[in-house]
Formats: structure tokens, C-alpha cells, sequence
């Protein structure tokens, strides 16, 4: 797992894994990522 501890990064990534998943093409998106629960907290103001 790769830890994800800082806000402009996991904005990065969620917008990244989102964008494959609306892709018509793909099928199933996998990770390896996981957001500190402070960096959630951010997410969601």
C-alpha cells in the first residue's frame, strides 16, 4: 500500500482513478493507495 499524506496528491489521485473509471473502455479499476483519515477530512470541505 502507498500511503497518501498530503491533500494536493490525493486530489490528484482520486481525480486520476475517477477518470479511468469513467472511461468507457475500462472494465474494473484496482489501487494500491490509501488516504490518511486527516487528509479525508480535508477532502470533503
Amino acid at each position: 500500500m502507498v500511503k497518501v499524506d498530503n491533500v494536493n496528491v490525493a486530489r490528484k489521485v482520486i481525480k486520476f482513478i475517477d477518470a479511468f473509471e469513467d472511461h468507457d473502455d475500462v472494465q474494473n479499476v484496482f489501487s494500491n493507495f490509501e488516504i490518511d483519515d486527516s487528509i479525508v477530512g480535508q477532502l470533503e470541505e
